[in-house]
């Protein structure tokens, strides 16, 4: 069926009409005609597989990768990157008139913040290691499924991450380690999550689908690429799919305990499971970002929710009198107090809880609250909180524009929505960070 695509959903899609309803189709971009085969999804909408470019966008490239549109690492890499940042401002821009309708006219939305790097960028990677054919591969999975697509080289993942990967698999079939096998439920080691530094350093996890002596293979390993500081394994008997892989025994096998990330002059320590940023460099310019949009005073007292290992607190702190950090996962606190000891930080204050329960006690008056939530965004709990005690600024910065508007529509009862800038931390895919100032109404 021959379409037009009118505009790009939240997810990179090419949305076209037919019959008045909307076909979604991947890796179609806005004023295209395309030739789509027709399917209903399990939520009853219409998809289209793209068959043929009738007419292309003039900001249509090909993409860089083999694999792209067949792997689901990436959904953007068929345009130009200009554009794609301009797609992304677009989006918010989209939703943002959606949820507040005219008033949308009052609300700032500034251009997309571009990444320095748009490939090789992911400083973190989860590969699935599988047996095929009889074979140890790694890979990834086809786009929308947990069906394995063997691939031994990721574009948008540091280069140091996708070396390793290869040594590793190299190393597994000489020690005669096996990958994990769904048909027969056998084999060990069902994925590998490594991290690396701006150094080139390595944080290496073995995620075991069951037990297997690695001593041998850690050691030749160690040798063969020093750049691999830190050994884990992370033994997951009951897995069955990636969201799987923070569940499990954690046992530290060789190297250090922690894996250092240094930010400027701030040094942070990242165990297996800690949260950071993906894409380093971009990370730093958003938390100068944060600092220059807060125009804090010297005299504020500061929250920083959801604070993770304390990289916004410790930005924020040589600027303000005291930074209370609240994180509900101990580890994380812990991390974020040796980084406080080492960085010689005195004011901030961490705290292990949650962020309403905890402010509640402490009963303190916060002249900025910093809030970092994860994608499900603050809820109406933590909105109705902050609505209560007011601060005079709020910035918050989100992974999921969608679950933002929504919290943005319940802030703005009593605040200004000041300015919104997006982030791009996630090149050649349709994922983007905004930091959200927002100001007290007067009255």
């Amino acid at each position: 069926m021959e379409l037009k695509v009118i505009r790009v959903g939240n997810d990179g899609e090419g949305i076209a009409y037919h019959q008045n309803k909307p076909v979604f189709i991947y890796y179609a971009y806005k004023n295209e005609t395309v030739r789509a085969d027709l399917s209903i999804n399990k939520r009853g909408a219409y998809e289209g597989e793209l068959k043929e470019i009738i007419k292309p966008s003039e900001y249509r490239i090909t993409p860089q990768c083999p694999l792209y549109g067949i792997c689901g690492g990436c959904n953007l890499m068929h345009i130009r990157y200009q554009e794609s940042l301009y797609y992304k401002k677009d989006l918010m821009k989209y939703l943002i008139k959606k949820e507040f309708g005219d008033q949308d006219k009052d609300i700032l939305i500034n251009n997309t913040i571009p990444s320095k790097n748009i490939f090789n960028y992911r400083n973190q990677m989860n590969i699935p290691v599988r047996k095929i054919n009889n074979e140890n591969s790694i890979g990834l999975f086809y786009r929308g499924t947990n069906q394995f697509l063997p691939i031994d080289q990721c574009m948008i993942q540091d280069d140091h991450l996708n070396k390793l990967a290869k040594d590793i698999l190299w190393l597994m079939n000489k020690k005669k380690i096996e990958a994990y096998d769904p048909k027969t439920n056998t084999g060990q080691v069902v994925n590998l999550a490594i991290r690396t530094n701006l150094e080139g350093q390595m944080q290496l996890t073995f995620v075991l689908k069951n037990q297997a002596n690695l001593t041998n293979l850690i050691k030749e390993l160690l040798k063969k690429n020093p750049k691999v500081i830190s050994v884990y394994e992370n033994f997951v008997p009951k897995y069955k799919t990636n969201r799987d892989l923070l569940s499990g025994t954690l046992k530290h096998l060789a190297g250090t305990e922690e894996l250092i990330m240094t930010l400027e002059n701030y040094q942070f320590f990242l165990t297996p499971h800690a949260f950071f940023q993906l894409n380093t460099k971009q990370a730093i310019n958003l938390y100068n970002t944060i600092i220059k949009k807060a125009d804090l005073k010297k005299t504020d007292i500061v929250l920083d929710a959801y604070s993770g290992v304390g990289t916004i607190a410790t930005f924020l702190s040589p600027h303000v009198k005291e930074v209370v950090a609240i994180e509900s996962i101990k580890d994380a606190v812990k991390a974020m107090e040796k980084s406080n000891q080492v960085n010689q930080i005195q004011n901030i204050k961490p705290i292990t809880g949650d962020v309403i329960k905890v402010t509640e006690y402490l009963k303190k008056k916060f002249d900025v609250m910093v809030f970092d939530p994860p994608r499900v965004g603050l809820g109406e709990k933590v909105v109705n909180y902050i609505l209560k005690n007011k601060p005079s600024k709020i910035i918050y910065v989100s992974c999921d524009p969608e679950t933002l508007v929504k919290d943005l529509k319940g802030l703005s009862k009593l605040y200004q929505i000041v300015s919104i800038d997006p982030f791009d931390m996630f090149p050649q895919t349709s994922h983007v960070e905004n930091i959200v100032l927002l100001s007290l109404k007067t009255a």
